[in-house]
């Protein structure tokens, strides 16, 4: 594990700690669309946290998703769980055509909720559930998905995910590959977002969690202007 990745595994433990501690509603399904969306305008502190967000993304990429959701944080425990107990070489994948149709899903999801805010649906009230038990059974189920299809959620159904990749399509930093690249595919195989990088890196799926750079043996991958 190189510095950076250490860098990364601090953040994630320490704002998933914090967040445990807080008991914000952060955990919760929707996360940021919870507190932004559905609850209005949730202080003058969140929408500062919100709008950091943002030009975070609009800089960086989705580097929320990769550095500092909690819930990222849980389903990325999963599946290291699963490579550390079966000694995996590679990440496991969905078949290419399948996985190209499903990542537009998070996108349908994000309408709806789009929908339901404009509407001002409760939706906790139309599934019967409260915030706590709808955030542990999406959790539990996600979570135990993501031992067999790492961040399943959030390749296929984060809201606040789809939303941060619209962002992301241009961002000012990149990840490129450079000449040092032999295709050896390495990076790709360690990619949880299910990534061709030797074809073309898409920086909208991208979470900058740069474990395809910790894979390289070439020092091929490129994170700058």
């Amino acid at each position: 594990m190189d510095k950076l990745q250490i860098l990364r595994k601090i953040s994630q433990t320490a704002v998933f700690i914090k967040f445990i501690l807080s008991g914000s509603y952060v955990l919760m399904l929707i996360g940021l669309m919870d507190k932004f969306m559905l609850s209005g305008f949730a202080g003058k502190n969140f929408i500062i946290i919100f709008l950091a967000v943002i030009v975070l993304t609009l800089i960086f990429g989705r580097v929320y998703c990769g550095w500092l959701c909690p819930w990222g944080f849980l389903f990325e425990l999963s599946y290291i769980l699963r490579v550390k107990l079966f000694k995996l070489k590679k990440l496991p994948e969905l078949p290419e055509n399948i996985h190209n149709k499903l990542i537009y899903l998070k996108y349908i999801v994000l309408f709806l909720f789009i929908i339901i805010t404009v509407f001002q649906l409760n939706l906790y009230a139309l599934l019967g559930l409260s915030k706590n038990a709808m955030a542990l059974v999406v959790l539990t189920v996600f979570t135990i998905i993501s031992f067999f299809n790492p961040r399943a959620f959030c390749k296929y159904f984060c809201p606040v995910g789809a939303l941060l990749s619209i962002l992301s399509i241009k961002p000012l930093f990149k990840l490129k590959l450079n000449n040092n690249c032999v295709r050896c595919k390495l990076c790709e195989r360690k990619c949880p977002m299910q990534i061709k990088l030797t074809n073309d890196v898409n920086q909208k799926e991208c979470v900058r969690c740069f474990e395809c750079k910790s894979a390289c043996k070439k020092d091929a991958i490129d994170f700058k202007i």
